[in-house]
């Protein structure tokens, strides 16, 4: 952990020494639930990142909200003092994707959250795409 915090001083120093775009840095996690909260909050203190990540997989099919465990991460989120967002989301079974989790994203979890990205477009080995039949209808 103090390794990516220093990268994320160094990466910070760096841009204010080139006079770039004040453009945020961050960090991306798997979602380690007995490491997460330690971690997301340590690399947030003082001098941290300006955004936090989390790849998370454990919104399967028609669960609700507190039987995905979505509850417990918006409850260790609560005052977080930078955005955060799920970097990665979804979960694969059972199939099709329901993508129920989104309610929740941009529902009780949109006062905290700032979001989610979408594992994954483009079908592939792992089965996590659900869009590759839009590019194939593509001219």
């Amino acid at each position: 952990m103090a390794y990516i915090k220093a990268a994320v001083v160094d990466m910070k120093n760096y841009r204010a020494s080139k006079g770039y775009r004040n453009i945020p840095i961050g960090y991306s996690h798997a979602d380690v639930a007995g490491l997460r909260p330690v971690l997301q909050d340590y690399l947030a203190c003082g001098n941290g990142i300006e955004f936090f990540g989390l790849n998370a997989y454990e919104w399967c099919g028609t669960v609700t909200y507190d039987q995905s465990g979505y509850h417990a991460l918006e409850e260790q989120t609560v005052d977080y003092p930078v955005p955060i967002f799920f970097s990665e989301t979804g979960c694969n079974q059972p199939e099709p994707r329901s993508f129920l989790d989104q309610t929740a994203v941009f529902g009780p979890m949109a006062v905290t959250w700032s979001g989610a990205i979408i594992y994954e477009w483009k079908q592939e080995d792992n089965h996590y795409g659900e869009c590759s039949q839009f590019i194939s209808q593509r001219p």
